[in-house]
């Protein structure tokens, strides 16, 4: 093994991120949360605007939590117009009401989709699914933020899973990611794709739907130009190579 580890590509910015940490103090109940979102403001304004919802894994199953959480262009008196939450956070010791634990720019991102990946952490092979973007990912998964079956459908490939495998023990989960070599740069726009690309990407995307694994590889495979049986470590050599290119 060489000291050469694959860096994060330009081209993937703002792609992956990993989910927030909780605020714990912040945090409310099942039943906290019907009480609060019953509450009324004297200015009519519904206390769904300042209580978020978030999705995480425990022990192995998707789990869904709350918190009081304020949007990061609030001012005191803005907040304060919430009554009970404010309330809530200022009787914390720390009387705090932002939220430090707000990701600005993946909140940013997912806000302007209607569903994005996600895959828990710690697992050996990522396992992906789709999550609505009014749920916020904790720190118990890696979000993807795009919406198209595409994308989906590289990252459930055997391409990205030997990526994944062979870059696990050396980088982070969302390096890995982030270091990926597309079969073109996520950025690019559908009007700049060439009328192959294009054939690929919708074939991805229909074996990506269908949930058909070989299927979905071998139109993965067929998208970055190699042969059909192109083994484990020809993948990661043409991998690095691509990484290699696009990195300049």
């Amino acid at each position: 093994m060489s000291a050469w580890l694959p860096s994060p590509l330009p081209e993937n910015e703002n792609l992956a991120f990993l989910g927030e940490t909780p605020w714990t103090v912040a945090r409310i109940t099942p039943a906290d949360t019907r009480r609060l979102l019953a509450a009324r403001n004297p200015t009519g304004r519904p206390n769904t605007d300042v209580i978020r919802r978030f999705v995480g894994c425990q022990n192995g199953h998707r789990a869904e939590s709350a918190q009081i959480d304020f949007p990061h262009y609030f001012n005191a008196q803005e907040a304060a117009l919430y009554v009970k939450p404010f309330a809530k956070l200022k009787r914390n010791e720390d009387s705090t009401w932002q939220n430090p634990n707000a990701k600005a720019g993946m909140r940013a991102s997912l806000a302007k989709l209607e569903r994005y990946l996600a895959t828990p952490l710690g697992l050996d092979v990522p396992s992906w699914d789709w999550i609505e973007s009014h749920l916020l990912p904790d720190d118990t998964l890696l979000a993807v933020a795009r919406d198209d079956d595409f994308i989906h459908g590289v990252l459930q490939s055997r391409a990205f899973n030997v990526w994944w495998l062979h870059w696990q023990p050396f980088i982070a989960p969302i390096e890995i990611v982030q270091s990926l070599p597309f079969p073109w740069p996520p950025t690019t726009p559908l009007s700049a794709l060439n009328r192959t690309q294009e054939e690929h990407r919708l074939a991805i995307a229909r074996a990506a739907r269908a949930g058909v694994q070989a299927s979905l590889d071998a139109a993965v495979l067929a998208a970055y130009e190699w042969p059909d049986n192109s083994g484990d470590d020809a993948m990661v050599t043409n991998l690095t190579a691509l990484h290699r290119r696009r990195i300049k």
